[in-house]
């Protein structure tokens, strides 16, 4: 099985006593068994147990009620602040019951991993702390917490229900409508409709218009992009809609130059398209076009994540205000 030379994560999806090993960087991971996880190599657990046995890695169990997913992000977004840490997380999910509980919480003890979990119910959490307590188990109750500073607050009883961040519902069929309308409206297509879209992202290739898009749509906004290509018009619409939805995305010329220079590699392109003195007058062209539209928000996507470029977007179309959950 090849390994990525800069995975130092191993991540592992377990229901019960059975799953799958994840070698390497996790991308996404949803369902109850191997057949619907989508990741690039996939092994058996009892497969994944023989080619970890000689890791130096040290364990993390996530343990949850629901997905386990809430308890990942977290988790990876704290372990990035450790830069020569390896690790290897193994995330339980659908835990519901207390003698699975008990199960897991033994064999975490056996491979001395650390614990955190992200259960709805009370009870859940009281097990679960106070077993670690006992064992002397490194623990992390990453909801309980906050559940319950927020019914302080609110002066409102949780609901203690498991899965309702992503149950099927408005919600969810919001966001399925924006994926749908995003991927009908990426690179130019479907421009008649650009009135409907929630945002609309222009650039040249390779400014992330396409990854931003789909993040966006993932957070239920309706997003169609348009490239800028000098010597080719705009489409007419673009001109008609809301501009202050309108985002427009740039980058230094350099890093510009060496993102195409990798995709080039892997395609047909012509030599021009990477050519630095022609890039530095498409990045220079895309100014001049933006101080044309001063209405456009201009944004500068050098060394920037996806992630990072997204809520930028969000926060200028839309402001602070999220009343989700409401």
């Amino acid at each position: 099985m090849k390994r990525s030379k800069f995975a130092t994560e191993t991540v592992v999806f377990l229901s019960g006593s059975s799953g799958i090993y994840i070698d390497g960087l996790l991308s996404f991971c949803y369902g109850h068994g191997k057949e619907h996880c989508i990741l690039p190599y996939a092994l058996t657990a009892e497969q994944g147990k023989n080619n970890m046995s000689t890791s130096a890695k040290k364990n993390i169990y996530i343990l949850s009620d629901a997905t386990g997913q809430s308890g990942l992000h977290i988790l990876r977004a704290a372990l990035v602040q450790f830069k020569h840490a390896r690790t290897k997380i193994m995330v339980f999910h659908d835990v519901d019951t207390k003698a699975g509980l008990k199960k897991l919480l033994d064999q975490s003890k056996s491979d001395k991993a650390l614990i955190a979990f992200t259960f709805v119910k009370k009870e859940m959490r009281d097990i679960t702390t106070q077993y670690c307590k006992k064992n002397d188990i490194f623990h992390l109750d990453i909801l309980g917490p906050l559940i319950n500073t927020l019914s302080s607050y609110l002066k409102l009883e949780p609901l203690e229900t498991p899965s309702l961040l992503r149950k099927v519902d408005e919600r969810y069929f919001k966001r399925i409508d924006a994926i749908e309308y995003t991927l009908g409206h990426d690179d130019g297509r479907g421009s008649e409709r650009l009135k409907e879209a929630d945002i609309v992202l222009v650039g040249l290739s390779r400014t992330s218009k396409t990854p931003t898009s789909f993040f966006l749509a993932q957070e239920g906004y309706k997003v169609a992009n348009v490239p800028i290509v000098p010597g080719i018009a705009l489409p007419e619409e673009l001109f008609t809609i809301d501009q202050h939805k309108v985002i427009c995305l740039n980058i230094d010329p350099e890093v510009l130059q060496k993102i195409r220079r990798v995709r080039q590699k892997n395609s047909n392109l012509k030599p021009s398209y990477s050519d630095l003195r022609k890039v530095f007058a498409e990045v220079e062209y895309v100014r001049e076009l933006a101080k044309k539209h001063q209405s456009w928000k201009v944004l500068d996507t050098t060394n920037k994540s996806i992630e990072e470029t997204s809520w930028e977007i969000i926060h200028h179309v839309f402001g602070d205000d999220h009343e989700e959950y409401s």
